[in-house]
């Protein structure tokens, strides 16, 4: 899944930055940044873990 599939994902679902940094365990100010667009990196273990819980929102 690439950044901007991420991104619209995030926003089809309606999750706030909170709720996915307190469910996958990646720093607030991390996922903050990238779904706000400051940055496109993340590391391969965050990006795992994100991508892992909106696929799992997504088939709820």
């Amino acid at each position: 899944m690439d950044n901007q599939e991420m991104r619209k994902l995030k926003e089809e679902l309606g999750l706030i930055d909170f709720k996915i940094g307190y469910k996958t365990g990646v720093h607030y100010g991390v996922i903050e940044s990238f779904f706000s667009g400051k940055t496109d990196e993340l590391a391969p273990k965050d990006r795992e873990r994100i991508e892992a819980l909106l696929l799992a929102e997504s088939k709820k």
